[in-house]
């Protein structure tokens, strides 16, 4: 008799995933994406001052859900970890639930990474007050991936994340012509790179912020912890300011080296004494300016469509005419001591920023 019931409810169930994702969802109407544009330059790091910009690892998990999920160790595991680098922010994301680790702080930012679907489609929720347990289980729509990011972008003051985009099938460059109601996309973790996701929403108009993280599964491997970072304005580390800065591109993306024959130790020394060594970016006269404290390297700009308009393999300054065909000009380059930087883009604006928006459903 009970083998009977299961027999019949386990098909119906998946018979009601089904019609739910593919017949019950919304769908939306997407409008044309187009370029940046507008006469004027907007410049996330107009007012950048070095000793406010503060080392962030967004994305750590330990053991939870009774050890079902891929974790180990726990919450002080990833602060040790993170403070002894130098990190000044450092959030645990366990899956589907928010940590309270250090909640009584005035710097404690809730944080989990929301998604169980087999494509591994994930986002990073930060500042949210619960848990969205809404997602779509098999390969998702364009409107199944825009209803699951409005879902989690409608608490108020919060920051989503795109979390390792390359990952699976989880999403397609293509979509990020599309797809708004997103702050960030986390285009340097331990999966892959993910520049082109980024470039095609640059291209298409939607001002995203880098974000970079270990997305480490267990911070008691020190081999795990300080691959990628995000630096962050936000000189007070408190919850609003760092969600505002996120939001409004005060981000820099941070690819560090990994040396096989580096100890942890001598890590910790070099992360300590690194800087961007950035001393100003402007836009002035139609011109991107950038200068430099020493000499970097490897430095490049790239543009709209994700095309590398200039390089140089040492510089301390740049001073780079934008054109009328520039929608968008991103800034990297490399240190004396071989860790990477990406800079947020700046970029043509008629006055609106981010890539929030409302959507309406056929």
């Amino acid at each position: 008799m009970v083998k009977r019931a299961l027999g019949a409810l386990i098909p119906a169930f998946f018979v009601w995933l089904i019609a739910d994702q593919y017949v019950i969802s919304p769908t939306y109407a997407f409008e044309a994406s187009k370029p940046f544009s507008g006469d004027s330059i907007h410049n996330p790091y107009r007012n950048y001052v070095a000793a406010e910009w503060t080392l962030a690892n967004l994305h750590a998990h330990t053991s939870s859900w009774f050890g079902f999920t891929n974790g180990k160790g726990d919450a002080n595991d990833v602060y040790e970890a993170y403070d002894s680098m130098g990190y000044g922010i450092h959030l645990i994301s366990e899956y589907q639930k928010i940590s309270k680790h250090g909640d009584s702080s005035a710097s404690y930012i809730s944080a989990y990474e929301h998604g169980f679907n087999i494509p591994k489609g994930h986002q990073l929720a930060l500042g949210n007050r619960q848990v969205t347990w809404k997602d779509y289980l098999f390969p998702q729509t364009l409107s199944n991936k825009q209803d699951i990011l409005n879902r989690l972008a409608s608490d108020e003051g919060n920051v989503v994340v795109i979390n390792h985009p390359g990952m699976r099938l989880g999403y397609k460059p293509t979509d990020f012509k599309f797809l708004s109601n997103y702050d960030c996309m986390e285009v340097l973790n331990s999966y892959g790179p993910a520049f082109e996701y980024w470039d095609t929403a640059l291209s298409n108009g939607k001002m995203v912020s880098i974000v970079g993280n270990d997305d480490t599964h267990n911070a008691g491997n020190r081999k795990a912890v300080g691959k990628f970072a995000t630096l962050i304005h936000a000189p007070g580390r408190e919850k609003d300011e760092v969600l505002r800065a996120m939001r409004e591109g005060r981000t820099i993306g941070v690819q560090i080296p990994q040396i096989a024959s580096m100890t942890f130790p001598e890590k910790i020394d070099m992360l300590k004494r690194s800087s961007p060594a950035i001393e100003r970016v402007s836009v002035d006269s139609g011109r991107l300016s950038v200068r430099f404290s020493v000499p970097v390297y490897d430095l490049s700009i790239t543009g709209q469509g994700g095309l590398k308009v200039y390089a140089t393999d040492i510089t301390t300054r740049i001073d780079f005419t934008i054109r009328p065909e520039d929608t968008y000009l991103r800034v990297s380059y490399m240190t004396s001591d071989s860790i990477r930087y990406f800079l947020n883009p700046v970029y043509r604006s008629n006055g609106r920023m981010g890539n929030r928006r409302d959507f309406s459903t056929e």
